[in-house]
């Protein structure tokens, strides 16, 4: 149970959601222009975020920010799910 919840939770990094979080990509220019929107991976918690310090910008990889409350809740949530999953099926099987 516990592999099918990291596997999950790893897994939803591929999923990017809206979020209103701005970061600043550079120095160059008229200040507005350089806070962008910031690019976020993972569901339903966030626990990755894009750096603007060392990252390609809007891309998520393994440079950028880990948040490790979120991946936690993430973890926790897709565990959770699991085992509702695995409940459910023994119920239909009998």
């Amino acid at each position: 149970m516990v592999t099918s919840a990291l596997l999950l939770t790893c897994a939803s990094a591929i999923i990017h959601p809206a979020s209103d979080e701005r970061i600043m990509y550079g120095f160059e220019g008229a200040l507005e222009q350089n806070w962008l929107p910031r690019e976020l991976a993972g569901w339903p918690a966030p626990f990755l975020a894009d750096s603007g310090e060392t990252s390609v910008p809007h891309q998520i990889g393994p440079e950028d920010d880990f948040r490790p409350g979120p991946f936690v809740a993430d973890l926790g949530f897709w565990a959770l799910v699991t085992l509702g999953v695995m409940r459910l099926w023994r119920v239909l099987r009998r």
